[in-house]
């Protein structure tokens, strides 16, 4: 790289495949989001062309004599795909630098470019750099220099930007640097935590935003089939909750293999993966790729007495879908012992059919396993890895991928489904496969208890069933259609008894979305933990369940039956509570309130799903789920069937006292209020306040004021956070 001053007029252009019709409008789009606005970011799913839609706007701000900044946080890969054209095996822009770990720059050289940029107008730069080396120490004057001359900043996957060093660092730009963020998931954190990329400053705004379900009915995502393949291993014994409830707080499991008996058991749950594989993967040369789960503790015979084995589970993963480890071999072994070396190659050094990578290889050991992988028709066919290539690994030509891993978070979530959607046109690619291993989780209720009530537990619990991660996938855009259409196929599968392997019998069984009898399955759980408590109040109970509540969706008869059921239920404890002597005079007196309360706001989010979610449903099938419900069947009275629920089970009885309390919630949620509740006051206030938050929910749509409330960034964080609060 040369200095700008050095740097004749350029001839030369930027040439880039155009862009479709209907990206050309989201490109002018955004060029006018620009013209008022400072920030701003797009969501569309993994595989849209997010990229290739910013290598446009890049070039636009590069031909205008512009300087751009491209933006990774941790993603070497990405940056260097973004970075140079493939084709040529040259940089994209002839007049850019790429600034990364792994690409050492001539920082002085650097600076003395960005210096003459800011001097000489008219010449288009783009940078591309990883955030990490941006702000370390021997960076400080480029960074200085960026924040000074920069024109356009455009950052990649801008959800790793949310609340940290890159947060800080993008507020640092002044009003003249425009910021485009691009995501496929625009939200960091767990359930329970989880922060939004809106945070970043008060002026970022969604600009588009495209679904993963309406990319795949335009064609412009492949077609996805999606397995659930339950195993028989009771979770608490596969993975390590050495630390309670509270393992629930990161955004994965680790596995437990510090004995031999459980790593018998994370054999056999890693075989299933091997047997599902067999049986279903028609195409054997087809590339798979696994995503195994990260291991806490040593593990038990296998690399010596005391060293541990760095991505364990990709290594055993490997070796058991190449057969070198079997589970039926380990079930009779007292003492297992693993190959202690894990192989990758064959004796005369090709491939193996299924690898490994992980961070411990060399990098061009690492760079030469994925460009094997991506040749089509050659060995490996399957990739194993635990933590990498989960973002910006771009491989069209991918068909199959495995999930051996249960995470707390949607955001990595949607980031592994991303792998298989991209289409593929040299593969043939008919659809993106993926196979999920799932586990048992109820005996987290029966171990944990009361514990469940803590924080938002229940939620994060129920996030490692895949039926749960796959509404909220699905739950914008017109999934309900493509699955109609078949585009996105959910299904769980059993293995046949008459042997495993490619050929076994296979019984594929549809899952429904919403999953209406997993929810009811849970709640009723938390029901029996509220029938059974004698002592208190019930207030966090009361919060846990209807927050449950307003998770279910009718979107058939079949729901609203379940739902029904369900609500009888409720209203048979409610009557049992009047009866039980068990129960002090406090308790006596809440208890029922509580299950009443819960019942009819149960009824009323069917009735809300119904009147906002019920387009495709005829009028006459409407009427049929009033009546299951115990409505009188006539939808044209859906609104005072919602506020008799409102009137019968809410302390407001009426909208208007809703906005009268909820005025009250807001003010006296705010820090300057709150801290100065004493004990008994914010126990009281809990009780007998909040609740209208989840009957104000409701109604969003009813009241202008309620809408603007709900819609308040600040005053949904801070009673989020106190409702939290134990």
């Amino acid at each position: 790289m040369t200095s700008l001053n050095e740097i004749p007029a350029r001839t030369e252009t930027v040439e880039l495949e155009p862009l479709r019709e209907d990206k050309k409008k989201i490109f002018e789009d955004i060029l006018k989001y620009f013209e008022t606005n400072q920030s701003g970011y797009i969501k569309v799913p993994t595989g849209w062309g997010k990229t290739f839609l910013s290598k446009h706007i890049m070039k636009k701000y590069y031909d205008e004599g512009k300087f751009v900044l491209f933006l990774v946080s941790k993603n070497n890969l990405l940056l260097s795909q973004t970075y140079y054209n493939r084709k040529k095996n040259q940089p994209l822009f002839p007049n850019s630098a790429l600034l990364s770990s792994e690409r050492r720059v001539d920082r002085k050289e650097l600076a003395a470019t960005l210096r003459a940029l800011g001097q000489k107008k008219g010449e288009g730069f783009v940078l591309f750099a990883s955030l990490q080396t941006v702000l370390g120490k021997q960076s400080a004057e480029i960074k200085d220099l960026i924040l000074k001359f920069t024109d356009l900043v455009i950052v990649d996957e801008i959800h790793n930007f949310i609340n940290n060093r890159g947060n800080d660092f993008l507020n640092e730009f002044g009003e003249r640097t425009k910021i485009l963020g691009m995501t496929a998931t625009p939200f960091q954190g767990v359930v329970g935590n989880v922060k939004f990329v809106d945070e970043i400053a008060g002026d970022m705004r969604e600009i588009y935003a495209k679904t993963l379900p309406e990319c795949i009915l335009d064609n412009e995502l492949a077609p996805l089939k999606y397995t659930i393949a339950e195993s028989s291993e009771d979770i608490f014994e596969i993975f390590d909750f050495e630390k309670g409830l509270g393992e629930l707080d990161k955004q994965d499991l680790f596995l437990d293999c510090s004995t031999p008996d459980r790593l018998k058991k994370v054999i056999r749950r890693t075989q299933l993966a091997k047997d599902v594989y067999d049986s279903m993967v028609i195409q054997r040369h087809a590339k798979t790729l696994v995503f195994c789960a990260p291991v806490r503790k040593r593990v038990y015979g296998a690399g010596g007495d005391d060293k541990e084995i760095n991505a364990f589970h990709a290594k055993l993963a490997s070796s058991i879908f190449n057969g070198d480890i079997s589970a039926k071999k380990f079930e009779k072994d007292i003492e297992p012992v693993l190959p202690v070396d894990f192989k990758n190659y064959t004796s005369e050094g090709k491939f193996r059919d299924a690898v490994f990578i992980s961070s411990e290889l060399p990098k061009d050991e690492q760079n030469t396993i994925l460009a094997a992988f991506r040749e089509m028709g050659k060995p490996p066919y399957v990739l194993c890895t635990v933590g990498m290539l989960i973002e910006g690994f771009d491989f069209p030509g991918l068909e199959t991928l495995i999930l051996l891993r249960p995470t707390l978070s949607m955001r990595l979530f949607e980031q592994q489904v991303g792998r298989v959607t991209r289409l593929s046109p040299i593969s043939g690619k008919q659809q993106g496969n993926i196979f999920e291993i799932s586990d048992s989780i109820d005996s987290l209720y029966q171990r944990f208890g009361e514990g469940v009530f803590s924080g938002e537990k229940v939620d994060q619990v129920q996030m490692l069933q895949p039926e749960i991660r796959l509404e909220e996938l699905f739950s914008e855009g017109d999934a309900a259609r493509a699955i109609e259409e078949g585009k996105i196929e959910i299904k769980k599968v059993e293995l046949g008894l008459r042997g495993k392997g490619k050929g076994a019998k296979v019984t594929e069984v549809p899952v429904r979305l919403p999953p209406t009898a997993i929810r009811a399955k849970y709640f009723s759980r938390l029901l029996a933990l509220t029938e059974e408590k004698d002592v208190g109040a019930f207030e966090r109970e009361k919060r846990e369940l209807m927050r449950a509540a307003l998770k279910f969706r009718v979107r058939e008869l079949r729901d609203a039956e379940e739902l029904a059921e369900l609500s009888a239920n409720i209203n048979k404890l409610k009557r049992e509570a009047y009866e039980d002597r068990r129960l002090g005079d406090v308790s006596r007196q809440h208890k029922p309130k509580v299950f009443g309360e819960v019942e009819w706001l149960l009824k009323l989010q069917a009735l809300n799903s119904l009147k906002y979610e019920g387009g495709h449903l005829s009028l006459p099938e409407k009427n049929r789920i009033l009546k299951t419900m115990g409505f009188e069947p006539d939808f044209r009275k859906i609104d005072s069937h919602r506020l008799k629920c409102l009137k019968l089970g809410s302390a407001q009885k009426t909208i208007p006292e809703l906005v009268k309390v909820l005025g009250f919630v807001s003010r006296l949620s705010s820090s300057e209020t709150y801290q100065f509740l004493d004990k008994k006051k914010k126990e009281q206030w809990k009780r007998e306040l909040l609740p209208a938050v989840y009957w104000g929910f409701c109604f969003i749509e009813d009241s202008p004021e309620l809408k603007e409330l709900f819609e308040s960034t600040e005053w949904d964080r801070r009673v989020k956070n106190i409702i939290r609060q134990k």
